[in-house]
């Protein structure tokens, strides 16, 4: 059973990605690759590797690694941040992307999962569009910067929970 919110027409909704409204400015993206990471990783190896010491192996080894994420290893665009809506990617066909305006959010609620964790977000004419995400402090950042009081807290549970 659907529980609809609010009887007006819902602007939220899913789109082509080539027809998302033109921001009036610059919108906070969230990739898959973690790439300020990735580069102060690459640079601690090599300044492990430079230093001559002991570790001279683990800073080849972490270098190699952070280069080979930053170059080899694909990257796209999960969501979008704007004052006025966010942008989900979160579909098989990557054109298709969903648009929720701030107005229509109702809740949303952040999960953690062992393999990767689900951000849920509920809107006013009662569907739930979910997002598998990584890291929960950018995302609350900004859905809390512009839907602020929509959270619904949730706690870490064990996989072999039985609730």
């Amino acid at each position: 059973m659907q529980v609809c919110y609010n009887s007006r027409v819902m602007k939220s909704q899913v789109i082509k990605a080539r027809n998302i409204p033109e921001p009036a400015r610059q919108p906070y993206t969230i990739h898959v690759k973690p790439v300020a990471f990735l580069t102060l990783l690459g640079l601690a190896g090599l300044a492990l590797f430079l230093t001559r010491g002991p570790w001279v192996g683990v800073g080849l080894i972490l270098s190699i690694v952070s280069v080979f994420a930053l170059l080899m290893m694909p990257d796209r665009t999960l969501m979008q941040f704007t004052p006025e809506y966010m942008v989900l990617y979160n579909n098989r066909d990557k054109s298709i992307c969903t648009l929720i305006y701030w107005e229509d959010l109702v809740t949303w609620q952040y999960e953690y999962h062992p393999g990767s964790d689900l951000l849920s977000c509920s809107l006013t004419d009662g569907s739930v569009q979910t997002i598998e995400l990584f890291s929960k402090r950018p995302v609350a950042r900004y859905i809390n910067l512009y839907a602020p009081g929509k959270e619904i807290r949730s706690v870490r549970r064990k996989e072999s929970d039985p609730r």
